[in-house]
């Protein structure tokens, strides 16, 4: 989109998606006091829908947005994707047993591969089928700005399987547990 949409050279382009990342990072040092703070089920939901929202604000990208607007949405977004993820992997281990870690491991590390690639392939899927609709190939911005607005929307139903968690989910791994 900064690229093909906006007029970006791949350098400028990097340099504002890096926020995301640099975002990703800053939260690494920042969940564990969040963790402990509140727990799983609240995160999950609360942050499900932050997530949402900053995902769905690339939709409002224009050409005209202040780089330091798209910068600053990017890394607060980052950070709150990565809290999501970060909270997710946490959790697929909270009941396992010492035993099973190593098989749990593994089945988290295909099941979050999965779903990114799920993710990027669903987000093509909208952009081709609006393509077709249109009966023309090049890409416009408001193929990008509609994929983000749907994916934004999948990424808020998330809320709806995350509210039905246990409220003490993942308590001895937070460190709620009596």
């Amino acid at each position: 989109m900064l690229q093909i949409d906006f007029g970006l050279t791949a350098f400028q382009s990097v340099s504002l998606t890096f926020a995301s990342s640099a975002g990703a990072v800053i939260m690494k040092f920042t969940a564990p006091r969040i963790l402990k703070r509140f727990r799983f089920r609240q995160i999950l939901i609360v942050n499900g829908f932050i997530s949402a929202v900053f995902f769905g604000a690339i939709a409002l990208f224009s050409e005209a947005t202040p780089h330091i607007l798209i910068l600053t949405v990017l890394l607060t977004g980052g950070f709150f994707r990565s809290l999501q993820f970060t909270c997710l992997n946490a959790i697929a281990y909270a009941e396992v047993e010492q035993s099973d870690l190593s098989r749990a491991s593994s089945f988290a590390s295909v099941v979050q591969q999965i779903s990114g690639s799920m993710g990027v392939a669903f987000a093509a899927i909208i952009i081709e089928i609006l393509q077709f609709n249109r009966g023309d190939l090049l890409l416009k911005s408001d193929d990008f700005r509609i994929a983000f607005a749907i994916i934004s929307l999948l990424v808020a139903s998330s809320v709806l399987f995350h509210r039905r968690l246990d409220p003490k989910a993942g308590a001895d791994v937070s460190g709620h547990s009596a």
